[in-house]
């Protein structure tokens, strides 16, 4: 994923989150006020049956009063007309149980049926001049009992619609509160959460491309610390020049080993070069002297160099040296420097060998090159000089008795090996 995708891909699912959100808040919007419209349509209505009831309710009380007091039973007979439009409504009542309690609703309509057989009995007992007392007594009392708990019913009725109604409105208010609550929320959190992939993407970004810039300045002001590569964390733009940055690195450190093979290396005989060996010669005496460590170097000659190629030409000449070399690496052992110190000298430095053991060493090795067939050249022989470090000396100074050393072979008749007596 690139560095654009990474920083659209946040903004984009934020925005579609936060327009489902939208979506979903309006579509409860739209349904909290059509409901809200519902009820309300509803909520009139039911308001004036209750107080229609209530209304016929004492109507009904005034017709049985009438009645008892015109002293005619037809009375009676029209509140049967007020009992039917009270129990009417009282089923209209009954088809909205979101608003109304069906509960205190059945008790109003069992008061109201108990208050009306009452006072029908009340009336007609008093129409037919009944003298029972007793009889006369439990119906008043019932009379006004339930004529007492219908009117509270009613009553409670209508309040229980008005704090259902204030109820609705008040949830669908807290609803609506609540979207608007969280639609804050979700709005925040998205440019929180924006803002922080967009800090981190960026923050990211800016680290990986000022490693790249340190080490494209480190390299481009000649630095040859090529072991360091960069981590390469995504697949973006940067994570690809990442990759093919660490893709020139790598190739630039294998040009720079080869470079530096080549700088260090004698081109004819792929031995150390003369700058190769003064780089190594003062540090390897340095160490030696320093931990007492034996340390020896030798100088040998090709002997009759200058015959050899005047007799058979510079080419036979370069062959030999070539053989040379190849003989001196394969005798040496790990620690040993072999190096061309020039023309046709080479230089053999010893670490941690004494005298005797580099004496010997040399030995051995003029015998091998003695016996060895060359080329062109029916036997090459080469003179040795060799010098023990001692404390005090330098480069210059053991090499010089080296040289002494060679000298004194040349004079011996070559074809030897001698040491620096002390």
């Amino acid at each position: 994923m690139t560095i654009f995708q990474k920083m659209l891909l946040v903004p984009v699912l934020s925005l579609i989150l936060y327009f489902v959100f939208i979506f979903y808040s309006y579509s409860e919007h739209q349904q909290s006020s059509e409901k809200i419209e519902s009820i309300r349509d509803n909520y009139l209505p039911l308001l004036a049956i209750v107080h229609e009831n209530t209304q016929l309710f004492e109507d009904l009380r005034e017709k049985f009063k009438d009645a008892v007091l015109a002293g005619e039973s037809n009375w009676i007979k029209s509140t049967l007309l007020i009992k039917q439009r009270v129990e009417s409504n009282l089923l209209k009542l009954q088809k909205y149980p979101e608003i109304v309690d069906l509960y205190q609703l059945q008790k109003t309509r069992e008061n109201f049926q108990h208050y009306y057989l009452n006072a029908s009995a009340l009336a007609k007992s008093i129409l037919m001049d009944e003298k029972s007392f007793s009889y006369t007594e439990d119906i008043i009392s019932n009379v006004e009992r339930y004529h007492n708990d219908t009117l509270l019913q009613i009553k409670s009725l209508r309040e229980s619609i008005d704090i259902r109604f204030r109820q609705i409105i008040n949830e669908t208010s807290y609803s609506l509160n609540a979207m608007i609550f969280w639609s804050v929320v979700i709005s925040l959190l998205s440019m929180i959460f924006i803002t922080m992939v967009m800090l981190f993407v960026s923050f990211s970004t800016r680290k990986n491309l000022h490693e790249v810039v340190i080490r494209m300045k480190e390299l481009a002001l000649g630095g040859s610390d090529f072991s360091q590569r960069l981590e390469r964390n995504a697949k973006d733009e940067l994570g690809v020049l990442i990759y093919w940055f660490n893709k020139l690195s790598d190739k630039l450190e294998q040009d720079y080993v080869n470079l530096e093979n080549v700088s260090i290396t004698d081109k004819l005989t792929q031995l150390n070069n003369r700058t190769r060996t003064d780089a190594f010669f003062p540090k390897a005496l340095a160490e030696a002297l320093k931990s007492n460590q034996p340390l020896c170097a030798v100088l040998l000659d090709i002997d009759f160099f200058k015959a050899i190629n005047d007799n058979h030409g510079h080419l036979a000449g370069d062959k030999i040296l070539q053989c040379l070399a190849s003989l001196l690496k394969e005798s040496a052992d790990q620690h040993d420097f072999v190096g061309r110190w020039g023309g046709e000298e080479f230089i053999i430095i010893l670490p941690n060998t004494s005298a005797k053991q580099a004496f010997k060493k040399m030995e051995q090795l003029r015998e091998t090159i003695a016996q060895f067939s060359f080329p062109d050249v029916p036997q090459v022989t080469v003179s040795f000089g060799l010098a023990m470090a001692q404390h005090g000396d330098d480069t210059d100074s053991i090499m010089a008795r080296s040289d002494k050393c060679l000298y004194k072979a040349k004079e011996q008749g070559r074809n030897c090996v001698v040491i620096d007596e002390p």
